[in-house]
C-alpha cells in the first residue's frame, strides 16, 4: 500500500509540473482620447477650449470675407437664373405670337382663295 501511494505521488508530481507556456506578443492599439483643448498641455497657460477657438475663427476677417464672397456668388447665380428664365419666357411669347399671326394669315388666304377661284358670271364669248 505504501508503494502504491508513493507511485501515485511521484506520478502526480511529474504530471503536474509547470510547462513553459509560449506567449504571443499582443500589439497594443494606440487609442487617442479626444480633448476639448487645442493646446498640447491642457493645463498650460495658452490652452483654449475648442469652442473659444471656433468663436475666434468665426470672428476673423478672413472667414467673414469668405462668407461674403459665397453670398455674392449665390446672389449672382440667382440673378443669372432669373434673367435666363425671363429671356426664355420672352422667346416663348414671341414664338406664340408668331404662330398666331401665321395662323391668321393662313385663315385669310383660305377665305380669299375661294372667291378668286370661282368662275365669273359672264361666259366667255367666242
Amino acid at each position: 500500500m505504501k508503494s502504491f501511494i508513493l507511485s501515485v505521488f511521484f506520478l502526480s508530481l511529474f504530471s503536474c509540473g509547470k510547462e513553459a507556456v509560449q506567449t504571443v506578443p499582443v500589439e497594443k492599439e494606440i487609442v487617442t482620447v479626444p480633448y476639448d483643448t487645442t493646446a498640447v498641455d491642457s493645463f498650460s497657460v495658452g490652452a483654449t477650449s475648442v469652442d473659444v477657438a471656433r468663436r475666434i475663427k468665426i470672428s476673423s476677417l478672413k472667414y467673414q470675407d469668405s462668407l461674403k464672397k459665397t453670398a455674392l456668388k449665390l446672389e449672382e447665380e440667382k440673378l443669372l437664373n432669373e434673367a435666363k428664365e425671363e429671356k426664355e419666357k420672352a422667346e416663348n411669347k414671341l414664338a406664340e405670337e408668331k404662330k398666331k399671326l401665321d395662323a391668321e394669315k393662313a385663315k385669310r388666304q383660305k377665305q380669299n382663295a375661294p372667291t378668286e377661284n370661282l368662275p365669273s358670271e359672264t361666259p366667255n364669248q367666242p
